[in-house]
């Protein structure tokens, strides 16, 4: 991917298509570069912390550059949009909270039943695309702040990510994190083994 594209064209390309969820995290991704006065992420300057895992979370990736290999993009399964974003260098961090009840289109319940379809016609699949596109247009040009509410937060900074040591679960054989292991009767074991001790 090229990171010389417009922020819009990462996200879709990372995502694989346009959808109304994408393009509200694109929303908060470039605000949070703008707000924080920062460059996408290259090493950890950067911290993302997730409280969805809904499409929202790809614009995250793709634009300010935080994922998962690198560290710096953390997941809380809050079942919330909202994203917290940090500046290891500026030591400041934002909360941006998609507000409840946004509508983005009146037909958004025909866009979501015909997104739904199985095997759509093509007249269908035309509908889809014209909800979508009056949809495009009403999130990429609302004012922010009918989108989300924000503010600057107290953020304690993750450490950056660690190499640790790979360990052999003693019941599974896998190759485990050191630090992802617990001690049993069998050994050191992995914690996913050390979960079906317990189910």
């Amino acid at each position: 991917m090229c990171k010389n594209m417009p922020p819009l064209e990462l996200a879709i390309q990372f995502h694989g298509h346009i959808c109304p969820g994408l393009l509200m995290g694109v929303r908060a991704a470039e605000f949070a570069l703008e707000k924080l006065a920062v460059d996408p992420d290259v090493d950890e300057e950067l911290v993302a912390v997730v409280e969805t895992d809904s499409c929202g979370v790809d614009a995250i990736q793709s634009i300010l550059g935080c994922t998962f290999g690198k560290g710096n993009l953390i997941f809380k399964d809050f079942g919330k949009n909202v994203y917290t974003i940090g500046s290891r260098e500026k030591n400041r961090a934002i909360r941006i909270a998609q507000r409840y009840g946004v509508k983005f289109s009146p037909d958004w319940p025909r866009y979501k039943a015909l997104a739904d379809l199985k095997s759509p016609s093509q007249e269908e699949l035309r509908e889809k695309e014209s909800i979508l596109g009056a949809m495009f247009e009403k999130v990429m040009t609302m004012p922010f702040e009918e989108l989300f509410k924000w503010e600057e937060v107290a953020f304690e900074m993750p450490g950056k990510a660690q190499i640790v040591e790979t360990v052999q679960c003693q019941k599974c054989g896998e190759g485990v994190m050191k630090t992802r292991t617990v001690t049993s009767g069998d050994g050191i074991i992995c914690l996913s083994c050390a979960a079906s001790e317990v189910a």
